[in-house]
């Protein structure tokens, strides 16, 4: 049985229980899932000042999953926080939730949108969309005016919102593929394909589906990321 460990990279346990009701839902029957958060620091990852803060506890989190023998490590913010550090540490695969989303979303239509909680996040996820080489794939980034708190608190709110940014996304930007962009608005995945008629990308689901894969990949045929370059590790 293949074991993934999905870290929420915050302070508090408000999205762990929505998370793992969603992983349930997808995964695959031989793959144990368990989902953790930050024992402390800031409860979202909204300032790059926060990201700073719980970077060293989520880091723990990556070495503790593959001491305890876990077959990949998914890091469950769309800022994707400390996955190249991360990689750096260790061998078993770790899944950065906004790259694994935006690359499956670039090969099911010519350009995806994301929803996104505040304009404050666009501009660190432009970078990340840029670096990951994805530039000409996206169409727009779509505000729909929510905090990460106010996401767990607000969930038909959230999808009411989400719908109508998604439709605008498309009729609009001409976007083929809607991206999910927070972890925080997990859970509506099939009811927005259903209504939208084009790929939702749920990052928890997508990310988590990614990880099974690579650890598949990594206990059968011992393939991860490269560690000769980039992410070469330190000296002990």
């Amino acid at each position: 049985m293949l074991r993934i460990l999905y870290i929420n990279p915050i302070g508090t346990d408000v999205l762990d229980k929505n998370v793992l009701e969603t992983i349930k839902k997808v995964k695959r029957p031989d793959v144990e899932a368990r989902v953790v958060h930050l024992s402390k620091g800031p409860v979202h990852m909204e300032y790059h000042y926060y990201e700073h803060l719980n970077l060293s506890e989520t880091l723990e989190w990556v070495k503790r999953a593959e001491k305890e023998g876990y077959d990949a490590a998914v890091i469950g913010c769309f800022y994707d926080p400390g996955f190249r550090e991360a990689k750096e540490l260790v061998s078993i695969p770790v899944v950065p939730v906004a790259m694994a989303t935006m690359h499956v979303a670039a090969t099911l239509g010519h350009k995806f949108s994301i929803i996104v909680g505040r304009r404050k996040w666009i501009p660190r996820m432009e970078s990340n969309v840029a670096m990951y080489g994805l530039e000409r794939k996206l169409a727009s980034f779509r505000v729909i005016d929510f905090t990460v708190p106010r996401m767990a608190e607000e969930p038909e709110k959230l999808k009411k919102a989400i719908l109508a940014e998604a439709k605008k996304a498309i009729e609009e930007d001409g976007a083929e593929v809607i991206v999910l962009g927070c972890t925080g608005e997990s859970g509506f995945m099939k009811e927005l394909i259903n209504k939208l008629r084009v790929p939702v990308l749920d990052p928890v689901v997508t990310s988590w589906k990614y990880a099974e894969m690579l650890a598949d990949l990594y206990r059968k045929v011992g393939l991860t990321h490269s560690r000769l370059y980039g992410f070469e590790p330190p000296p002990s």
